[in-house]
């Protein structure tokens, strides 16, 4: 079987020095959540200025803007399938875990920052469905 991290992070042999993997783990899941936030929070947008949320998952589909995980979640949001392949419970604590590592750092996660109370609220809710279930809160 294959690391976790293969699946998105494709053929590497390792990743530097102790702790390197974890910490490329919270800056890729940082990521995450603010490309899955901005897609919750994009589709009803659409919807409130009178546009088919679907037509603007298709222009996403058919233009460089629309990466293919963008394309999935907001497809899936759509049709209200928050079947879990990334837990939101998940989610959430690497997005708490990657700002109080900026914090560390020294940095600053704003987004991801502005993120968590809702998400925070959502979870009470919907702790064990897909991350993307945010979507019904935005």
């Amino acid at each position: 079987m294959r690391p976790c991290s293969a699946r998105w992070a494709g053929p590497r042999s390792g990743w530097g020095p102790a702790g390197d993997g974890t910490k490329t783990k919270l800056v890729l899941n940082s990521w995450l959540v603010n490309l899955v936030e901005a897609t919750a929070e994009t589709l009803p947008f659409a919807g409130h200025l009178g546009l088919d949320p679907a037509s603007i998952v298709e222009l996403l589909r058919s233009t460089p803007l629309g990466g293919p995980h963008a394309v999935h979640k907001a497809t899936t949001m759509l049709a209200g399938n928050f079947t879990p392949a990334f837990a939101l419970k998940h989610a959430l604590k690497d997005a708490e875990l990657a700002v109080q590592a900026a914090h560390s750092s020294g940095t600053r996660l704003a987004l991801t920052e502005a993120l968590l109370p809702r998400w925070r609220q959502t979870a009470l809710l919907h702790a064990d469905n897909d991350l993307s279930a945010v979507y019904i809160t935005a």
